[in-house]
């Protein structure tokens, strides 16, 4: 054993074993249970249409550097929004055009929003499984296609509790052929996150982010295999990043978040979720494809804010949430925001 594995051992074992169940819960996109009501009441609000449900960890990207701040983190507020703005940037700008048919790295979204949606499907974990208050953001989202585009094709393969890893299994999954162009929603990377607690806690949480990042790019090379829906079918992928109910602050046992939430010590959480979300953008930039950065979307609508957009779970969202979810995704689909 090193040095520093026996200072990690003797000096943190007492706060891995607290912050292990705490982070779970928090960071995990739990196992779809639907709290019936949100933390400050930020159920009011929500929308009228149909029923889905979103993955509720949204999932981040990863840095370089996997070390815990204590203290620099109280900035890494501005870092964390920084890092998922430039690869929303990067994503919004998707590839050029419509899409070609050549390439594993796909079209990407059209710029100014596609023109047109032949089949909506939806991949990833509790976000878009049932997680949360109804009505469902994925739901919605469908109507809402629906109702711009005409009749399109919808698969549902998300599985509430699901990593990464098993992303590829979730696209086999789904017909040989569709109706393009296919748009593909993807939230997933909490639970992936939420595994690797212990080493995030000890700063050496990068062969993790790296497994995370080897498992998107599988899905998304298969996904993105030309041909793979059909001779001629593009694919457009729009994938969430993972957000933090605590807005940065950590602070889950000052404002009713539940057990083991509220055991957790208060303190600073952005330097982990940006680390984790710069894998994402990483990935989904190399594609050429879409990143939602849910991260900095949902920033400043956490528990600790009024109307919150999370349900008393402090990790799923509420009817709130999930509406400003699905005009979310619509808006980085089609280009245009829903009224």
């Amino acid at each position: 054993m090193t040095p520093h594995e026996t200072l990690m051992r003797q000096g943190k074992g007492a706060l891995a074993a607290i912050c292990l169940a705490a982070l779970t819960a928090a960071l995990g996109c739990g196992d779809g249970s639907s709290p019936s009501s949100s933390n400050t009441g930020g159920s009011g609000g929500q929308s009228t249409g149909g029923s889905a449900g979103a993955n509720t960890g949204g999932d981040t990207a990863s840095g370089t550097g996997g070390t815990m701040a204590t203290g620099g983190a109280s900035t890494g507020g501005t870092t964390s929004g920084t890092g998922g703005n430039t690869g929303g940037t990067g994503g919004d700008t998707g590839g050029a055009g419509t899409g070609g048919t050549g390439g594993n790295t796909g079209t990407g979204g059209a710029a100014g929003g596609l023109a047109d949606v032949g089949s909506l499907v939806i991949l990833g974990d509790s976000i878009s499984d049932g997680g949360g208050e109804s009505p469902f953001y994925y739901n919605l989202l469908k109507a809402d296609l629906e109702a711009k585009y005409g009749a399109v094709e919808y698969h549902h393969q998300a599985q509430s509790g699901s990593k990464t890893d098993a992303l590829v299994t979730q696209i086999n999954g789904l017909p040989a052929a569709l109706p393009g162009p296919v748009a593909v929603v993807i939230t997933s990377g909490g639970n992936d996150m939420k595994a690797a607690i212990i080493q995030i806690l000890a700063g050496i949480d990068q062969n993790k982010r790296d497994t995370m990042q080897q498992n998107i790019k599988s899905a998304l090379d298969l996904l993105l295999t030309p041909g793979h829906f059909g001779p001629g079918v593009d694919v457009h992928v729009f994938e969430g990043n993972i957000y933090d109910s605590s807005d940065g602050s950590g602070k889950f046992s000052m404002y009713g978040c539940k057990a083991p939430l509220n055991l957790f010590p208060a303190q600073p959480t952005d330097t982990y979720f940006m680390n984790w979300n710069t894998v994402i953008a990483t990935e989904v930039a190399a594609h050429g494809q879409v990143l939602a950065d849910m991260h900095t979307y949902f920033y400043g609508h956490g528990f600790q804010s009024d109307p919150n957009w999370y349900v008393n779970d402090c990790i799923h969202p509420s009817a709130l949430g999930h509406d400003k979810l699905r005009r979310f995704f619509y808006e980085k689909i089609t280009g245009e925001a829903l009224p």
